[in-house]
């Protein structure tokens, strides 16, 4: 139970956050929050027709004010007046990266100007950023939507939050707390930011001390970087740092890194599928069985050869966002992997359920044939040796495979062999395994996060353009 001291700093922390908000434009997030705590106590009939009318209507008004859509939609014979998303979300094309540089002033809505709409860029994770534009009120919608979903995983404004994060433009800089305006917007935030876009052992102890005064109920971050710290702090014999909730995002949350941060925080994990595309897809309930997809926000597809798959089956997910009305996103492709519940989950909630969330398409090895192997294959093999801390696997050869290991003082020759022998059964003998220990594995210089798999082999070469499934 929380003392009437933190509940008062709690309770004011809140209400400062309300100020800054409305500063920043964002001053009708709540109703956009309540919006989402409605929709998951409908009916799955209610719900479904909400949804049927949101993308009804984002269709209609992308055919109406964008140029780009107009000429798509009237070349696919779609006609939004008779809509039937049955017979006619089919035959649009799907939008990709490379549609979305080349017509990007075209699929901006004409009932926007440009300079009123807000710009953002995509991750960028494997390749170059792209740029997009949104309007002011699908943020605002994104900003309190994202808080309903944080409050079903138990966070809310006002709680004291630790931010392991990585992202320069994310971030406000330490230094920024001079002046009482950067002290009431730091105060307001209820954060402690940890920048990991480089860990040294000097930087963990010195976050480590910081955590210490500041005492965060909620661990928010990118889960290498906050199993990171854990480890640090454990193996360092220093004061545990006690928080009821670790949530994570931006990056896989594998079961090796679910587990330790479960046992080295004493804190339960919950997950986010977020994207800076379309903001917070889904989250986890206490079930831990997948994320529940924010139907609201978004409207999700499983395809696969272009045609979509049956619920159970894995996919790419394709999204298509029902805020945005500034620029339009149809049908676009995400490069992430997953498959839709074939059951509803058993907390009750009427939101669709993703599962086996299997990384991105890009998170692939390749055989010495050409055929593709899901990296998770191999990563998740690792989960199970309890000396390996982190672990990245690098090809840039069809003939090559290397494995860097970042390891306790337990991890033995036998722990490699083990290694060695599980890649060679998954990739074949023509592929040659090397596995090297090494003290820590590069990071994204822009977002700080960690791939766990790092494939450089031109996706055009291979022959077999089908996944290998196991």
């Amino acid at each position: 139970m929380l003392s009437v001291i933190d509940q008062t700093g709690r309770a004011l922390r809140s209400a400062a956050y309300d100020v800054v908000c409305r500063r920043d434009g964002l001053s009708g997030w709540r109703s956009h929050r309540q919006a989402f705590l409605d929709s998951t106590k409908l009916d799955p009939a209610s719900l479904g027709a909400a949804v049927d009318a949101a993308l009804r209507r984002v269709v209609a008004h992308a055919h109406e004010s964008s140029p780009y859509y107009r000429r798509i939609f009237d070349r696919a014979g779609v006609r939004p007046a008779q809509w039937d998303r049955g017979r006619d979300f089919p035959l649009l094309p799907f939008l990709t990266k490379d549609l979305l540089r080349e017509h990007k002033s075209a699929m901006i809505s004409e009932r926007f100007r440009v300079e009123d709409l807000l710009q953002s860029y995509t991750g960028g994770t494997t390749g170059a950023q792209t740029a997009f534009y949104l309007d002011r009120g699908c943020r605002n919608a994104r900003h309190g939507r994202q808080w309903g979903m944080l409050e079903l995983c138990g966070y809310s404004p006002g709680t004291r939050r630790a931010l392991v994060w990585g992202v320069d433009d994310d971030l406000m800089p330490v230094g920024q707390r001079d002046g009482f305006k950067q002290w009431f917007r730091r105060f307001a935030s209820s954060q402690e930011v940890l920048n990991c876009s480089h860990i040294d052992p000097q930087t963990m102890r010195t976050y480590h001390d910081r955590l210490l005064r500041f005492r965060p109920s909620v661990m928010y971050g990118y889960p290498s970087a906050l199993m990171e710290l854990g480890q640090f702090i454990d193996e360092q014999s220093l004061e545990r740092i006690a928080v009821r909730r670790i949530i994570t995002t931006a990056e896989r949350l594998s079961p090796l890194y679910r587990r330790t941060l479960r046992d080295m925080f004493q804190a339960e994990v919950f997950d986010l599928y977020a994207t800076r595309d379309y903001g917070c897809i889904g989250f986890e309930c206490g079930q831990h069985q997948g994320f529940h997809i924010d139907v609201g926000n978004v409207f999700v597809e499983i395809v696969d050869d272009g045609r979509a798959v049956a619920p159970g089956e894995t996919g790419e997910i394709v999204v298509t966002d029902l805020l945005n009305y500034g620029m339009p996103m149809i049908r676009s492709r995400s490069g992430d992997l997953g498959s839709l519940a074939p059951e509803r989950c058993p907390c009750g909630s009427p939101l669709p359920l993703l599962q086996g969330l299997d990384g991105r398409e890009s998170d692939v090895v390749f055989r010495a044939d050409g055929t593709m192997v899901p990296g998770l294959i191999l990563t998740d093999f690792c989960a199970d040796i309890e000396s390996i801390r982190l672990v990245q696997f690098v090809q840039k050869t069809l003939e090559r495979i290397d494995v860097l290991v970042v390891a306790t003082d337990k991890f033995t020759d036998q722990a490699r062999a083990e290694i060695s022998r599980h890649v060679r059964q998954v990739m074949g003998e023509r592929t040659a395994v090397h596995v090297e220990r090494v003290e820590e594995l590069d990071r994204n210089p822009r977002s700080g996060k960690l791939r766990e798999i790092l494939c450089t082999i031109d996706r055009g070469r291979p022959a077999a353009p089908r996944t290998a499934r196991q």
